[in-house]
């Protein structure tokens, strides 16, 4: 097998180039986003014109604009039924939300949680999974991630959202079909999920070593 000669390879050559914007036009707005069309162009001298760039009006420090929160009863996860209209169909997906000016996003999460799900739980019960950025390449937003076991807690009636549906539980077997069937696709959803299945992994290697130990 003939190796390829990297350093003559010019298209790593620049693979993390500075992008300047020349000018910036702003073509839409509503309550939460704002809808530019760029004028860009990299050191390389790569430009376009009309780069479409979406903004969130709330950011938070690290470019947070919303929360998705999963929560967990024994060992399966909730999520919702949820209709998107531009896509023109149903979804199941994490509760998820936009956060709020000044708000921590821990209280962003448990102010998703209860609005849609009914669930009511403190700060110190969320576990932190990180975030995840949705579409880095048009929207200027990341997704802090967070689980939740919600095991014994009643929740409350919710008026719901539009295109929102029913909340349902699911174990692991259960969310690998639903993938696999294109049910579940939302991006943040996904990411949470196999976040989730990670650390639950980590935690079960944990026990098996300190079984051992003893």
């Amino acid at each position: 097998m003939i190796k390829p000669n990297l350093s003559a390879n010019p298209i790593n050559a620049n693979s993390d180039p500075e992008i300047n914007v020349l000018s910036r036009t702003r073509v839409f707005e509503n309550t939460v986003f704002s809808v530019f069309a760029d004028h860009i162009v990299d050191k390389n001298g790569h430009q376009v014109e009309r780069y479409l760039s979406v903004v969130p009006n709330c950011l938070l420090e690290g470019a947070i604009a919303g929360v998705a929160v999963l929560p967990i009863i024994e060992d399966k996860v909730g999520l919702i039924r949820i209709f998107r209209h531009p896509l023109g169909k149903e979804s199941w997906e994490a509760i998820k939300g936009h956060v709020e000016p000044d708000e921590d996003v821990r209280f962003s999460a448990l102010r998703e949680l209860q609005e849609e799900a009914g669930f009511l739980v403190t700060a110190e019960e969320l576990i932190d999974l990180g975030a995840v950025s949705p579409e880095a390449g048009v929207i200027k937003a990341r997704t802090r991630l967070f689980t939740v076991i919600v095991t014994g807690k009643i929740a409350s009636v919710v008026d719901g959202e539009l295109g929102h549906g029913e909340l349902a539980f699911y174990n692991t077997e259960e969310i690998d079909n639903l993938i696999a069937n294109g049910e579940i696709e939302d991006a943040s959803t996904l990411v949470i999920l196999l976040k989730q299945q990670f650390k639950q992994s980590e935690l079960k290697r944990s026990e098996r070593k300190n079984e051992i130990r003893k």
